[in-house]
């Protein structure tokens, strides 16, 4: 059954607001006790590598004339 009142899963509806800040409460905590062990389901994107065409970029391989001096 759900509280009509606080909408935690519950035996009976709690039959003051005192109980549902306690069944609320009780809530929270479970639930961060769940998301303490959820780890991020989202995949690393591919390595970023530069723009090969930039000159400024770090990663760009220099051209032979640049790397010999001609």
């Amino acid at each position: 059954m759900i509280c009509p009142f606080c909408g935690v899963h519950t035996d009976t509806a709690h039959e003051t607001q005192e109980g549902c800040i306690a069944a609320l409460q009780a809530e929270i905590a479970r639930m961060r006790g769940v998301l303490a062990y959820v780890r991020s389901a989202e995949v690393p994107g591919p390595e970023d590598f530069g723009d090969p065409c930039r000159d400024d970029d770090p990663a760009r391989e220099p051209e032979p004339e640049e790397e010999w001096g001609i």
